[in-house]
């Protein structure tokens, strides 16, 4: 690390002198030899960089495009392409032509920009309009690169405990997965947005070290040093992006879109480690049920396939441990139970999975055929803190494509049996870990679910993993008022990095809650992409009715807003899949000229709602609105006058306000109150509108559950408001499910602070509402 500083110090040092920092690299004409050479099944523009004085050898740089995003440098054409499982994008290469400046030397030009190399081994990217981005130092060795800027900050490399509240990234780098009992995941990415204009993503080849990746770099005012830390090919990618939101819809579309989760993730997911038996499972399913708390599934940990945990064990492992079976107590009659919770009580099953193996004869098979990992996993027994590292020479090694195929094969009776997902912990062995698990796991999905999505809660992530549609989790959280306030963050941080559906421990895994920080806990993730609650097994389950009337109540008033927004969040996570928007968005990205906003993350932007829950233990409301006119918004019907920004708005919160605003010109589509998702639509939608300015919401439906929507089965119905005609029009294009919404009221929150409720009427392809006449309703 010192050594990595001083090379770092060593380059940006001279870049103070007078003009040099602020100045693009000039070549004089140019004298180096290029070339066209095959790569893949694209081309690749090779650059030979003759010697200098700080080298005696030359470069063979190759430039070429990566999906319809990104430019590909490599730095040395000896070796092959990296074949990373970071880069997976969905579209095709982007078209290039070869170019050559006077100025910035060889290069290649598309219609995401050009990049250049000149003769003294400097790398200029320009955008489409040709303006300079970044530029380089001239290149020395092929491990390393030294990015100018001009002081542009640097954003989406992920976060972990100790710089969750923080959105700015400074120095160094060290991509990493790791998890902290009491303190959470952290999950760094060789990867960055600069607000000079582009993002970039780092890729080396072969395994990790570890939980670690050796793609590092380290970020300053001056610019950004990328090096391989270790000997081997190294390759970057440059995505010219005017914008962060940009730039991270363009880092989507290289490492691979975010595929849309199942439906039924949007709503609520009941979790703990110390179910006791069936009774228990079953009379805790029906108290969901009875007591009217909406949720969709739970999740059973260590005590569905085996009665004891296996932190303590060695390499050799148990004979008594199950690794792939089912536990006596909790799942006696496994087929029959799982068929029981899904058609009767409407809940889906996921079970925990560990990356590693417990039995003995499994061991010894998979030692014998090489399907092992020789490191254990760092940090994060819960039995026992002060471990370093555990299940040493029991990781599978998913890289291994035998391997992955092994336990695909183990898991199928399980989907046959009924279990619907997978609880992905303690991955951490190799960076790589959860990436190569979810693609073993997605072998055994399509050998008995072809065509349905698949879903997985994992503990951290690398990037490209957001392209299998699944759930990230903030790891081992504490319970306290400081861990609360660090989740928003998390998921702020995560989503610029690579993972958009983001869910945390309600209430805390480990320690003591109160009933307090638990419904405060439980408000704040009904505007999170997932929510999830989960204890250890000698606290009390965080489930609503065990903590006393008022703040069940609470809780389920909270449940009860998040089943009413899920269409409106399903079609932001449609959005995400088509390369729109964001769908939960730092204040920085939907205001990023209010420099007053741009530190916040514990106020997000959940679609176009402003969202400011409160995080702190005296119950105190925070909240910054920008310029505009807002309004409160509620899951209930109330009307309230509009609020002019920006201001401030301190002061104590009653324990059921969840402090949320949208501006005027907001559409937000409800569904009725239903107790899961197989109820959906439940009546007609609710589509709201802030009046005030005009507005408008794409909104997306389809059948929930298949990969058609891939392919075009899905309705899309664009929502218009006229606020001089106080008029609300849609149009529908699209094959659309059996399970849209038939009928639809709307109801306007006017700028004079009257709401207005139209009757319900048919929702047709086309149709339209106007706020007047007799088909008016004053409220």
């Amino acid at each position: 690390a010192s050594s990595f500083l001083r090379r770092a110090k060593s380059f940006f040092a001279p870049l103070s002198r007078a003009g040099q920092a602020m100045n693009p690299p000039f070549s004089s004409p140019m004298m180096f030899w290029f070339s066209l050479m095959p790569l893949a099944l694209a081309r690749e523009l090779r650059v030979i960089v003759p010697p200098s004085r700080d080298r005696s050898s030359p470069l063979s740089i190759g430039l070429s495009t990566r999906g319809g995003t990104a430019f590909r440098v490599r730095f040395d054409t000896a070796v092959e392409p990296i074949a990373s499982p970071m880069v997976q994008p969905d579209e095709e290469d982007a078209a290039w032509t070869s170019a050559v400046s006077e100025r910035y030397g060889q290069g290649i030009e598309s219609p995401i920009g050009s990049l250049h190399v000149s003769e003294r081994g400097q790398l200029t990217l320009l955008s489409p309009g040709g303006d300079v981005l970044t530029w380089s130092d001239p290149l020395i060795a092929p491990g390393e690169v030294a990015l100018v800027g001009r002081g542009g900050r640097i954003y989406g490399a992920g976060a972990g405990p100790a710089r969750a509240e923080h959105l700015v990234r400074y120095g160094n780098v060290t991509p990493v997965v790791n998890n902290q009992i009491g303190g959470g995941s952290e999950a760094l990415t060789p990867h960055y947005y600069c607000m000079d204009g582009y993002a970039a993503l780092g890729v080396v080849e072969g395994a990790s070290d570890g939980p670690a990746l050796a793609a590092t770099f380290h970020a300053s005012g001056r610019g950004v040093f990328w090096r391989n830390t270790r000997p081997g090919p190294f390759e970057l990618y440059l995505l010219p992006s005017a914008t962060l939101e940009l730039g991270t819809m363009a880092y989507y579309g290289l490492v691979g879109r975010p595929r849309v989760p199942p439906l039924w993730t949007f709503g609520f997911i009941a979790s703990r480690w110390g179910w006791a038996d069936r009774q228990y499972i079953e009379d805790t399913l029906s108290r969901f049920r009875s007591g009217g708390f909406p949720a969709d599934a739970f999740i059973v940990d260590f005590e569905w396939y085996t009665g004891e945990t296996d932190y303590s064990y060695g390499p050799e492992g148990k004979d008594t441990c199950v690794d792939f079976g089912y536990s006596n107590e909790t799942f006696p009659d496994p087929a029959r139970q799982l068929a029981k919770y899904r058609q009767e009580l409407h809940f889906r099953m996921g079970g925990i999975r560990k990356p590693r193996l417990c039995n003995s004869q499994n061991l010894a098979l998979a030692r014998t055929n090489r399907y092992l990992l020789p490191q254990g996993t760092p940090g994060g027994d819960p039995t026992n803190p002060n471990t370093k590292f555990y299940a040493i020479e029991r990781n599978l090694d998913f890289s291994n494509p035998d391997a992955r195929h092994w336990y695909a094969k183990q898991h199928e009776h399980y989907l046959d049996d009924g279990v619907e997902f997978w609880w992905n912990d303690e991955g951490e062995a190799d960076y790589f870990q959860y990436e190569w698990w979810n693609v073993a796991q997605d072998e055994a999905h399509k050998a008995r679910r072809q065509g349905q999505r698949r879903w997985s809660l994992n503990r951290a992530f690398s990037p490209g993993m957001a392209r299998f549609g699944l759930g990230l989790w903030t790891g081992d959280s504490g319970a306290s008022w400081e861990v609360l306030a660090k989740q928003p963050g998390y998921a702020l941080n995560w989503a610029l990095a690579g993972a958009p559906h983001v869910a945390s421990d309600v209430g805390g895994f480990v320690g003591i809650t109160t009933a307090e920080l638990l419904v405060r806990w439980y408000q704040m993730s009904v505007f999170l992409p997932i929510m999830r609650v989960h204890s250890t097994r000698s606290k009390t389950p965080h489930f609503p009715w065990l903590w006393g009337d008022e703040a069940g109540e609470a809780m389920k008033a909270a449940l009860e807003f998040r089943y009413r927004l899920i269409p409106y969040h399903y079609s932001f996570a449609h959005a995400m899949f088509e390369g729109r928007r964001l769908w939960m968005r730092p204040m920085l990205v939907a205001f990023p000229d209010d420099r007053h906003l741009s530190p916040l993350t514990q106020q997000w932007m959940d679609g176009d709602i402003l969202v400011a829950p409160v995080v702190d233990e005296r119950s105190l409301r925070k909240v910054r609105l920008p310029t505009g006119t807002w309004h409160k918004f509620e899951a209930g019907s109330a009307a309230s006058p509009p609020i002019i920004g920006p201001v401030g708005l301190d002061g104590e919160a009653p324990q059921a306000e969840i402090p949320a605003y949208v501006r005027v010109g907001t559409i937000v589509t409800l569904a009725p109150v239903v107790q899961y998702t197989d109820a959906l639509p439940g009546g007609a939608l609710e589509v709201r509108v802030y009046g005030g300015a005009d507005a408008e919401l794409d909104f997306v439906e389809d059948d929930g559950w298949t990969m058609a929507y891939e392919t075009g089965s899905k309705r899309r119905t664009l929502f218009k408001w006229s606020d001089d005609a106080r008029r609300l029009s849609w149009s529908c294009e699209g094959r659309p499910p059996a399970t849209v919404y038939k009928t639809l009221f709307v109801v306007l929150y006017g700028a004079d602070g009257v709401r207005l409720v139209s009757e319900e009427v048919a929702f047709d392809s086309l149709g339209s509402v106007a706020l007047g006449g007799r088909r008016l309703l004053l409220v």
